[in-house]
């Protein structure tokens, strides 16, 4: 595997912790609005490391919301994730 398919892995590890753990501190009632600046960062620099440019980024934003929720898987987000970068360069 290599480097930036392993820092590509753990980066969306990273941001489905921290959609998580919002969603976990929202159901008693804390919204921390850093949880979301940082994810917010941690995707702006998922996309820089494949090569996507970050203002042409809605759509990739949609499927990361339904990476984490778990509606598409990892792998298939991966392959948008290629699509998009390899349509955008």
């Amino acid at each position: 595997m290599n480097t930036k398919r392993i820092i590509t892995l753990r980066l969306l590890q990273l941001i489905l912790d921290l959609t998580n753990k919002a969603t976990e501190l929202e159901g008693v009632g804390i919204k921390l609005v850093i949880t979301d600046e940082l994810i917010e960062r941690v995707a702006a620099v998922l996309f820089e490391i494949n090569g996507i440019d970050p203002a042409a980024t809605g759509p990739m934003y949609l499927t990361l919301a339904d990476y984490c929720s778990g509606s598409i898987e990892t792998h298939d987000f991966m392959s948008l994730m290629s699509g998009v970068a390899v349509s955008s360069g």
